[in-house]
C-alpha cells in the first residue's frame, strides 16, 4: 500500500519468529504537538520492556521476540527507532501451538463503528492455555492475555503518548490521511481460539 500519513502518530511493530514463520503485532501511538527522535526511542524502549515483563513470561519457548520497531507516520521518510534489548525466546518450556493459532483481543475507543476499534493477536500460545475443549482458552489464560495486551496501552500512555487506533479507510475508500481514535480499553469477545492464516509458514 502506498504511504498514507497519520499526523503526529507513530507505528509500533512488535516482531516475533517461530516455527519457520515471522509474526508481528502493530500498535499505534499519537503524540500531541508532534514528536522528536527522543520520543520515538522512548516509545520503543517502553514497549520492549512490556514484552519482556508481560508477554515472554506467558509464551512458549519455541517462539522468540525479535524486536520492536517504532516509525513516525508524519512523513514517508520519517524518524525510526529499533529496540532489541529484550529479544529472546518465550519463558514457557513446552511445545507451542502452530503459528496460525492465536487469540484475538479487541481494542476499543468507547466509540461506535469499525473505524474506532481494532484487534491484537496473541503469539506463542502454550498448550497449557487451552481448556479441556481445545477450541477454547482457559478462563485464566484469557484474563492474563488481555491484561498483557492492555499493558502495551498503559505503557504507551506512561511514555507520554496517546495509545491509538488508526483508521485508514472509510466506506471502503482510502482516507487522504489516517484518522486516530484513542485506545481506551481491551477485552475478549469470547474464549474461542482464533486462526491467523497469514502466520502459517
Amino acid at each position: 500500500m502506498a504511504f498514507q500519513a497519520v499526523p503526529d502518530t507513530a507505528e509500533i511493530v512488535v516482531n516475533y519468529s517461530g516455527n519457520g514463520s515471522t509474526m508481528a503485532n502493530v500498535f499505534h501511538a499519537k503524540k500531541s504537538g508532534g514528536y522528536i527522535l527522543a520520543d520515538i526511542v522512548a516509545l520503543a524502549d517502553a514497549v520492549d520492556a512490556v514484552i519482556v515483563a508481560d508477554w515472554l513470561v506467558r509464551q512458549a519457548d519455541c517462539f522468540s521476540y525479535v524486536s520492536t520497531v517504532v516509525r513516525g507516520l508524519d512523513e514517508e521518510n520519517d524518524l525510526e527507532a529499533t529496540n532489541t534489548d529484550g529479544a529472546g525466546p518465550g519463558a514457557v518450556a513446552t511445545v507451542g501451538q502452530p503459528t496460525n493459532v492465536t487469540f484475538s483481543v479487541k481494542k476499543t475507543s468507547g466509540l461506535t463503528g469499525r473505524s474506532a476499534r481494532g484487534r491484537a493477536y496473541w503469539i506463542g500460545m502454550p498448550a497449557a492455555d487451552l481448556a479441556a475443549d481445545e477450541n477454547t482458552l482457559d478462563a485464566g489464560a484469557v484474563t492474563a492475555i488481555v491484561a498483557a495486551i492492555d499493558e502495551i496501552r498503559i505503557e504507551i500512555a506512561t511514555a507520554g503518548w496517546i495509545p491509538s487506533i488508526v483508521s485508514r479507510f472509510t466506506n471502503n475508500a482510502k482516507r487522504i490521511t489516517g484518522v486516530t481514535f484513542e485506545w481506551t480499553d481491551s477485552s475478549a469477545v469470547n474464549n474461542v481460539v482464533d486462526s491467523q492464516r497469514r502466520r502459517l509458514p
